[in-house]
């Protein structure tokens, strides 16, 4: 592979902004600095250069109540793509009959169209002690992580919290990670569906205060999903005081939106799980952000159609829950993050790339502006302004709950290996050029 220099540029790593020049060979990152190109030189001048972002949280062609999410592998990883995701985690379809490494294969094949890299994690339903083989068989396939649910007891999905920390102790063995969805299935009420009413902010709270104190004793690292409210910050917080190796992760929907969305004629369709909470709620996570509180954002892409919710508008409980996210992850955290001054730029590379790399054993391979690095690498207009047009996105969806929306920061380049995905705008990523990444 010829090499190519982006020069002129705005680099931004966790730790540095500052004008500079990157060299790329074979598909890596070779130099950071002051270079004289031998092949391609690309002005990229009054734009920034940051790695590509990871998505730590999607859900592609997921069955949810009786559907499927609206994005297969193709059309959401294209809509990664697109959006300067070079990097997405997914899971397996947790069943208590399938074991899991026949879990994994089931999903590296219906992964084979993605159009960028991806990583999987284990989605834990039915697990008892007696198959901790096969998290060490998830292990020798490059999978380290695995979720488990502390609600949704009625589809099978719940752990128990003594299986959860026999789990715990087996995963710290393999050096991995369990990811934890954090309700209190005891203060949930499944038939309010995924409304505030039904979900609490409260049921977070309690949860995260147990999986810390489980995680604590476990001395297994642990990684909560989609914190939503100010008293799951707390129990976080709390946790971490105590010793516990416990991170957080919280979603855009929560950073740009709050339960007031709920008194539209149009509410149904932002349902989503946990729900979205209180404006106070919102602004205590930015303040999470600002002080560099939490690991990673993460869309927990789901998106459904209109058509999709539209028909359980008067029956919650049947509601496809999820919201579409992936394409705009890094636009809108740039957005109302660091063109809003609620977070710097060094946050914003943080929580997009070396945060989840870290997280999820992708470091230093993913996530990082440094040699030796794979060349993901995304071009950003920080003074393009836009508005949010679901129509003109690439994700699987009718619908965006930021329809309208007044963006600034615009995803002009991408490149994915050091090959051109996005280029002056324009999407050129194909389909099956995706790879998996295992833990390392």
């Amino acid at each position: 592979m010829a090499e190519l220099v982006l020069s002129g540029g705005t680099v931004v790593t966790p730790r540095r902004v500052g004008e500079g020049n990157v060299l790329v060979r074979d598909g890596r990152i070779a130099r950071i600095g002051k270079l004289r190109p031998r092949g391609e030189a690309v002005s990229v001048r009054g734009l920034l250069v940051l790695p590509g972002a990871i998505d730590p949280h999607v859900h592609l062609d997921l069955p949810v109540a009786g559907t499927r999410s609206a994005d297969d592998w193709r059309s959401g990883t294209l809509a990664a793509a697109a959006g300067g995701v070079t990097t997405v985690i997914d899971f397996t379809l947790g069943s208590p009959e399938v074991p899991l490494p026949g879990q994994i294969e089931q999903r590296m094949g219906q992964a084979r169209e993605a159009a960028v890299d991806y990583a999987l994690r284990g989605e834990i339903v039915g697990w008892a002690p007696e198959r901790n083989g096969e998290l060490a068989q998830a292990a020798e396939l490059g999978v380290r992580s695995f979720k488990f649910y502390l609600a949704y007891a009625a589809s099978g999905r719940r752990t128990d919290l003594g299986t959860l920390f026999q789990a715990l102790g087996a995963i710290r063995e393999l050096g991995g990670t369990a990811m934890v969805h954090a309700e209190a299935e005891e203060l949930v009420d499944p038939r309010g569906g995924p409304y505030p009413e039904a979900r609490p902010a409260v049921s977070e709270e309690v949860a995260i205060a147990e999986v810390g104190i489980l995680a604590r004793e476990a001395r297994c690292p642990t990684y909560i999903a989609h914190i939503s409210s100010a008293g799951g910050l707390a129990a976080l917080r709390a946790a971490q005081r105590l010793g516990a190796p416990v991170v957080g992760e919280t979603c855009p929907h929560y950073l740009l939106l709050d339960e007031s969305v709920y008194r539209r004629p149009d509410s149904h369709r932002f349902s989503v799980t946990p729900p979205l909470r209180t404006a106070a709620d919102r602004e205590a996570l930015w303040n999470a952000l600002a002080r560099r509180g939490l690991q990673a954002v993460g869309t927990d892409h789901c998106p459904f159609r209109n058509d999709q919710k539209d028909p359980f508008r008067e029956d919650p409980a049947r509601i496809p829950s999820g919201l579409p996210g992936v394409e705009l992850l890094l636009p809108l955290l740039h957005s109302a993050g660091v063109a809003g001054a609620r977070i710097r730029l060094q946050d914003l590379v943080w929580y997009l790339a070396e945060g989840p790399a870290r997280a999820f054993g992708l470091w230093p391979r993913k996530g990082a502006l440094r040699a030796g690095a794979d060349a993901d690498l995304v071009l950003l207009d920080p003074k393009k302004r836009w508005t949010v047009e679901a129509t003109r996105l690439h994700m699987g969806t009718d619908f965006s709950p930021y329809e309208g929306l007044q963006v600034q920061g615009r995803v002009v380049g991408v490149l994915s290996r050091g090959e051109w995905i996005v280029r002056d705008g324009e999407l050129l990523a194909q389909p099956g050029r995706g790879l998996f990444v295992p833990w390392r």
